[in-house]
C-alpha cells in the first residue's frame, strides 16, 4: 500500500473525526433552536403537523452527526484497500452533513444574526474540506 493511500485515509479519518466532534457539539444549538421553535410551532401547527416538525429537527441533528460517522468509516475504509467503497462512504457522509450543516447554518444566521454562531461550525467546515481532500486524494490510487 502507497504513501498516498496512507494519506487519502488518514486525512479522511481525521475529516471525518472532526465532523462527529462538531456535529455533536452543535446538538446543543439545534436543542436551542427546538426550544425557540417549539412553543412558536404549537401556535401554528396543529397535533401531527407538530409532532413532524419536531421529529424533522431531530433528524437534522443526526444527519449532521451520521455524516461524521459516515465520513469516518470511508477513511477507515480507505486504509483498508477499498478506495472506492470508501470514497463512496465519505461522498454520501459529506453530502449529508453538508445539507445539515447550511440548515443549521442559514437558521443560525437569520434568527441569532452575525457571525458569532456561525463560527461555531467552523471545525465542521474544516472537517468536511479534509473529508473531500482525502476523496480527491484516494481518487488517484
Amino acid at each position: 500500500m502507497g504513501f498516498r493511500h496512507y494519506l487519502a485515509g488518514g486525512v479522511a479519518v481525521v475529516g471525518g473525526f472532526l465532523m462527529v466532534a462538531s456535529g455533536y457539539s452543535s446538538r446543543g444549538f439545534l436543542y436551542t433552536a427546538l426550544g425557540y421553535a417549539q412553543p412558536r410551532l404549537s401556535g401554528f401547527l396543529s397535533g401531527a403537523a407538530y409532532g413532524v416538525a419536531v421529529i424533522a429537527i431531530t433528524v437534522l441533528e443526526a444527519v449532521i452527526a451520521l455524516g461524521g460517522l459516515t465520513v469516518l468509516a470511508g477513511g477507515l475504509v480507505i486504509l483498508g484497500r477499498h478506495t472506492t467503497t470508501g470514497r463512496t462512504l465519505i461522498y454520501l457522509g459529506g453530502g449529508a452533513g453538508f445539507l445539515g450543516l447550511l440548515v443549521s447554518f442559514g437558521y443560525s444566521m437569520y434568527k441569532l444574526g452575525g457571525l458569532d454562531p456561525v463560527l461555531s461550525y467552523l471545525p465542521y467546515w474544516i472537517g468536511l474540506a479534509m473529508a473531500i481532500s482525502g476523496r480527491r486524494l484516494a481518487k488517484g490510487t
